[in-house]
């Protein structure tokens, strides 16, 4: 005659069938993956088993390097400790940073900092641009929330990178408003991978600097602390309406840019 199994035998079944399922999961897609970590005043930096601490220690000179340097130009903080995850592997760092692109070895997205391998950024000769490219757009990110433009955290995000010394005015096309610039930025994945972009990004934060100088041209991004809009912060820390500073803008980029041959 067959038994009925007693509540007991079954929950403790469904126990061991769940403790094999997790036992069974891809190791790229476990927590249990970064077992270390170690914390700075404005960082927590986890890694993962294959990762070596000197690399982790090297993310975290640099990122606090980098910090201090954002922060005392722009005269702003982070609003709290930026969690840093490096992963050994380039898969483990595609998976958890949800990327595909193969060019990309950092990404900054739902509020953490994800590195991939140390030795393969060092090796691309890319560490201080992809670095410094992320942190700045995690910098600024809660800006965002105050209304002040992705165009606009973009271009600083690009000047700190130090990337536009490698790159060359694009050839024709015209931009005649940020909103363009917006636009070609949104066509793409997050964040945009496109030199011309980069280039014109970058030009536009040179725009800034050398017609209102340095201090104006950081002080943009302290004014949006509080929830203001573009139209009044122009006004307020550049002294000029925005339709001007526009028009301005657009005449600079327009004398940066290489012209069509025929």
């Amino acid at each position: 005659m067959t038994q009925k199994l007693s509540t007991r035998t079954i929950v403790v079944a469904c126990m061991a069938v769940a403790a094999l399922l997790v036992a069974m999961m891809p190791v790229q897609g476990r927590a249990q993956d970064v077992y270390a970590s170690i914390s700075t005043s404005h960082f927590d930096i986890k890694y993962q088993r294959g990762v070596a601490e000197s690399d982790v220690r090297r993310v975290a000179t640099y990122l606090q390097d980098d910090y201090r340097f954002l922060s005392e130009k722009l005269a702003i903080d982070l609003p709290k400790k930026l969690e840093v995850r490096v992963y050994d592997s380039k898969g483990k760092f595609q998976y958890e940073a949800s990327s595909r692109a193969d060019w990309r070895n950092a990404l900054y997205t739902k509020n953490i900092l994800h590195v991939g391998p140390v030795k393969d950024i060092v090796s691309r000769r890319s560490f201080q641009r992809e670095l410094s490219y992320e942190f700045a757009r995690a910098f600024l990110d809660p800006l965002g929330n105050k209304g002040c433009p992705r165009w606009l955290m973009e271009a600083l995000a690009v000047h700190n990178s130090g990337e536009g010394a490698d790159l060359t005015p694009p050839m024709g096309g015209r931009l005649v408003s940020f909103g363009d610039l917006n636009q070609d930025i949104q066509e793409y994945p997050n964040p945009p991978q496109r030199d011309d972009v980069h280039y014109v990004l970058d030009q536009t934060m040179k725009f800034f600097i050398e017609k209102y100088g340095e201090k104006k041209a950081y002080g943009l991004f302290k004014a949006f602390q509080s929830t203001y809009s573009v139209e009044s912060v122009f006004k307020k820390v550049l002294g000029a309406d925005f339709a001007s500073v526009e028009k301005s803008w657009a005449a600079y980029i327009a004398a940066h840019s290489a012209s069509m041959k025929y």
